[in-house]
């Protein structure tokens, strides 16, 4: 599964290197929009480097934001935000200090340069989803 799409956000591997995350809803993410995210991330053993961009304008409700707090120091490692313009920065620091304080945070104006500061800082092997084990008979 190298690519999903939850009708709110778009999750893609690319280059074998990180995870890119398009959030292009204008409406709120809520409780309901969570397992479809945490089951693509689970599917690799170790926390990853992620790239979000901001294509809507989302709201993200506080059980979400309580979630992710709780679990996402166990899927991700890095996260670089594509700001589009100062309410996205203002944004990133909310998460960076709150839902998403336990990784590292960065905004970037620049795709390459936040690709560049994931893959230098933050380098992963080759994200393989994993293969359950199936039992033996």
């Amino acid at each position: 599964m190298d690519t999903i799409d939850t009708g709110k956000v778009r999750l893609s591997i690319v280059d074998d290197s990180y995870l890119h995350a398009v959030i292009y809803t204008n409406e709120e993410i809520v409780e309901g929009d969570i397992p479809a995210v945490t089951d693509f991330l689970d599917q690799f053993s170790d926390p990853i480097p992620a790239l979000i961009e901001r294509q809507g304008s989302y709201s993200i409700s506080v059980l979400v934001q309580i979630s992710m707090m709780q679990q996402t120091k166990h899927r991700l490692k890095a996260i670089a935000y594509i700001e589009r313009n100062h309410r996205d920065v203002i944004m990133t620091r909310i998460a960076a200090n709150t839902y998403f304080r336990d990784v590292e945070v960065k905004s970037f104006y620049d795709p390459d340069e936040a690709i560049g500061w994931l893959k230098q800082f933050f380098p992963s092997e080759p994200l393989k989803a994993e293969i359950p084990q199936t039992a033996q008979i």
